[in-house]
């Protein structure tokens, strides 16, 4: 278990630019940028109330269940199913949405950003390979290089 609706506001915070100010803003200021900025560094201790998923899941970007869900994880302890990883929770909402005649599109996309994946950590491995035989800096700036896209 863990802090996953603060892991989210820290998520758009520091990695999407998103401040607190917006955060308040997009829950049409139901909640105060001070809130949003205590809940950033883990420091509410009461859960949001149900009423305001709605407003929440604006702010958060994300679709109103997974709000339930990540509060329920971080203020009660609950996960809805431990077997799907975090990365994937709020993209198997959105799935949900999906028409079943998209559903193979999808799929071919995932499949094609799966292997590209696979491909970017094969060439990680050459290139430690590489580095094995050859530690020069060149061959260290291949590595370097393969990590940062894999």
């Amino acid at each position: 278990m863990g802090n996953v609706f603060s892991e989210r506001v820290r998520r758009l915070n520091s990695k999407h630019g998103k401040t607190y100010q917006e955060m308040a803003a997009d829950c049409d200021f139901m909640r105060s940028v001070t809130w949003w900025n205590k809940v950033r560094w883990e420091e509410i201790e009461d859960p949001p109330k149900p009423a305001l998923f709605p407003y929440l899941a604006k702010a958060l970007e994300v679709p109103e269940r997974r709000v339930a869900e990540m509060v329920a994880e971080q203020w009660c302890g609950v996960r809805p199913d431990d077997k799907v990883p975090e990365r994937l929770r709020s993209l198997l909402l959105i799935l949900r949405g999906v028409h079943t005649e998209d559903l193979p599109l999808i799929e071919q996309m995932a499949d094609a950003l799966s292997l590209k994946r696979t491909a970017q950590q094969d060439a990680l491995a050459l290139a430690k390979e590489v580095v094995a035989l050859d530690p020069s800096e060149e061959a260290l700036a291949m590595v370097a290089a393969y990590d940062r896209d894999a």
